[in-house]
């Protein structure tokens, strides 16, 4: 069996949830987070910084919202009717203008550093959220980033297809003996042996056994979406009300170097009306005010347009949206100058765009995990809490 696709998801995804042993308590905050994650790095500018009139502003004209002086792209005009719901960080900016460095960046809080490896934001959540039968992180359409020091029973469950990785589930609820066969054989073999491996695989299929017939196996029975990510914003919603606490959801292709406009509108086509269900969805259910939305990318788009019509790659001006959970809708932290070149006011590291999110969460921004080593890290690279978004 493929250990990258067994159940859809990564066997450091299974090995994590089935080792999973307990988490801090939530005292305060939101219960669960949702993140739509847009691979590549999208445009600020053609999404919500949007530059009308300059040479840098590109094909979109910008639109009013539901947000009173609030405006942003013609591209989300779903998103824009609920934008009261919503608040903008226009003046965050970030070091890191390399993928896999600006994913590691905006996954972590933290710099990539060959030497230390940091805890993804989900697996952070996992180990502060109280325990559960299900597991409390889970990416839906890429692998996540790993736990770190925080340890295997908090890394990511990964869905790549929830219709493959129902079925495997109900494989393994017609298999029962046979697993419970091979847990015998493993403990007459760990008897000689010792071997933590052993002791660990045979956590792992009571854990899996332990899905069967639970809210996580019945949420992967979701309905299609118009398409794959109005599928995987469906699984998300059902993820949560099934108890999982932290769901990433992936949409990929915003890496826009050619052609950016055409590409743009396409995926924002993609984009707007899951998005918007979500929110109509979480707020109907009673769960807005207890799930916090963030929406962002690995950094932004230059304001200059190439000679291919495309944008490249500019961590120095981005944009995250925030709702949602105890953060206030209708407001903007930050902003750009007239093209968008840089934060002329109110500029916001990746730290604080982490501390906001813990916050909110109900986890202290400061707080010390031990790590492998003996040490301590803390929760966020000693960022505040954005309050004027509360």
């Amino acid at each position: 069996m493929d250990r990258r696709t067994f159940l859809g998801g990564s066997l450091g995804g299974f090995l994590g949830y089935a080792l999973r042993n307990g988490g801090g308590g939530l005292a305060t905050g939101a219960k669960r987070v949702v993140v739509l994650w847009m691979d590549g790095g999208p445009s600020q500018i053609d999404t919500f910084d949007p530059k009308p009139g300059e040479d840098t502003g590109g094909e979109f004209r910008a639109i009013e919202t539901a947000a009173p002086g609030v405006r942003i792209s013609e591209t989300l005009p779903a998103v824009a009717k609920r934008m009261d719901r919503l608040s903008v960080i226009r003046g965050l900016s970030s070091p890191e203008g390399d993928h896999a460095r600006g994913q590691y960046l905006m996954h972590t809080g933290f710099p990539l550093s060959e030497g230390f490896a940091r805890p993804a934001a989900g697996a952070t959540a996992s180990a502060h959220l109280p325990a559960s039968s299900v597991p409390q992180y889970v990416t839906i359409g890429a692998p996540g980033f790993g736990p770190a020091y925080l340890g295997a029973a908090h890394a990511p469950f990964t869905i790549d297809d929830p219709r493959r990785a129902l079925e495997k589930l109900r494989a393994v609820e017609r298999r029962k003996d046979r697993l419970r066969l091979a847990r015998e054989l493993d403990r007459g073999f760990g008897e000689s042996t010792a071997s933590p491996l052993l002791e660990r695989r045979e956590e792992t299929l009571r854990r899996i056994e332990a899905l069967v017939g639970t809210p996580f196996m019945k949420a992967l029975e979701v309905e299609p979406g118009a398409d794959e990510f109005a599928t995987r914003c469906k699984l998300a919603l059902n993820l949560l009300k099934a108890g999982v606490g932290y769901v990433e959801v992936q949409l990929g292709g915003w890496d826009t170097h050619i052609d950016n406009f055409s590409n743009v509108r396409r995926l924002c086509g993609q984009l707007d009306a899951p998005w918007a269900a979500l929110i109509d969805d979480l707020v109907r259910l009673g769960l807005w005010d207890e799930t916090i939305l963030l929406w962002m990318g690995e950094f932004g788009r230059t304001p200059l347009i190439n000679a291919r019509n495309g944008r490249d790659h500019y961590p120095r001006a981005t944009c995250a949206v925030l709702g949602g959970g105890g953060i206030a809708g209708g407001r903007l932290y930050g902003e750009t100058d007239k093209k968008g070149i840089g934060v002329v006011k109110e500029r916001a590291t990746v730290a604080d765009l982490f501390a906001t999110l813990f916050d909110r969460l109900g986890l202290d921004p400061k707080k010390r995990f031990r790590t492998e080593f003996g040490g301590t890290a803390t929760a966020t690279d000693g960022g505040t809490p954005i309050r004027e978004l509360f």
